[in-house]
């Protein structure tokens, strides 16, 4: 939600505040290797991290804040569709 524009600041911090649970409630699975990616949870905490930054950042100078939150919020995409374990 944060990456789409015609949302205002309340819902783009939401989405972020539910991306940082959802990196929370998915700690404990982070000791297993998803089925793309090994380290997923390490590579989905730290992007959710930059995606928090990158929010911040974008209310003071706009473009490096928007460009980290879209890496962060890219990364963190990435790391949960190709690297969430799998049950058999």
């Amino acid at each position: 939600m944060a990456l789409l524009g015609p949302f205002s600041d309340v819902v783009a911090g939401i989405g972020i505040a539910i991306l940082i649970v959802g990196v929370v409630l998915s700690a404990p699975a982070g000791g297993q290797p998803g089925p793309v990616i090994s380290d997923w949870w390490s590579i989905l905490a730290i992007a959710a991290l930059a995606t928090l930054i990158g929010f911040g950042l974008a209310f003071w100078l706009a473009t490096p804040g928007g460009i980290i939150l879209t890496a962060g919020a890219v990364t963190s995409l990435t790391a949960v569709f190709f690297g969430t374990p799998v049950r058999p």
